[in-house]
């Protein structure tokens, strides 16, 4: 009976919306590498079996927090101008909600839409894509790209920003070893990538501008199949 009354006292004070905000917290301060459930409980001030009664595991947690950051999207689109203009506008709230909630990206792609806001973000990006004369088929595969552009920036962002401390750590200079590399190539054809280098458009990798150049290449590249 004490061991009862001991873990119904300990659910008083968290609640399902103090686990999601603590969890945002935790992604934010320890990566989503680090995030366990004795973490966040920790963080929480209760016992990590007091969690259990609000979310199975730590992967239910991870699939509110995916539909969150799709509720939040939604709530910053307009729906405004041509369908090549609202896929431009969905892909910046969808880049900005993602920069704003720590690991988001990782979220999204470590969970599976079957949460309300979830699929409703998916279901508002076919109905723009509904208005281009291309098949079903095709419009899910375009809306799936869509989504894995914008995801798959942040993600490498992230994975860039990891190693780069990483190295740093090691007293290593990343741009240093980066072009100790590329001025050692040898390569048969054309050095591009080094010209490209010496130009110093490498240091625009993870700019709004390089995302923006990519995600209009991605809308051409939809609209191209419409003179198919």
């Amino acid at each position: 009976m004490e061991v009862y009354l001991l873990k119904a006292k300990e659910r008083t004070h968290i609640s399902k919306a103090k686990i999601i905000d603590a969890s945002w917290e935790l992604l934010r301060d320890e990566g989503i590498e680090s995030f366990t459930m004795r973490k966040l409980a920790e963080r929480l001030n209760a016992r990590a079996a007091s969690l259990y009664y609000y979310f199975k595991n730590k992967q239910s947690i991870f699939q509110v927090l995916a539909d969150q950051v799709a509720k939040e999207t939604l709530a910053s689109i307009g729906k405004e101008g041509s369908w090549k203009e609202q896929l431009n506008q969905f892909a910046l709230c969808l880049q900005g909600r993602l920069k704003e909630r720590p690991c988001s990206a990782q979220i999204l792609m470590q969970t599976v839409p079957l949460e309300h806001n979830y699929l409703r973000l998916i279901n508002f990006l076919l109905n723009i894509v509904d208005q281009v004369p291309i098949n079903d088929e095709k419009k899910y595969t375009s809306v799936a790209c869509l989504l894995n552009y914008v995801i798959s920036f942040e993600l490498d962002e992230y994975e860039r920003s990891r190693i780069d401390k990483r190295l740093e750590k090691e007293g290593q200079n990343v741009k240093e070893l980066f072009r100790q590399s590329i001025e050692s190539m040898q390569s048969e054809n054309t050095n591009v990538l080094q010209r490209i280098y010496q130009n110093q458009f490498l240091s625009g990798m993870g700019s709004n501008q390089m995302f923006q150049v990519g995600l209009t290449i991605l809308i051409s590249g939809i609209e191209q199949l419409t003179k198919e």
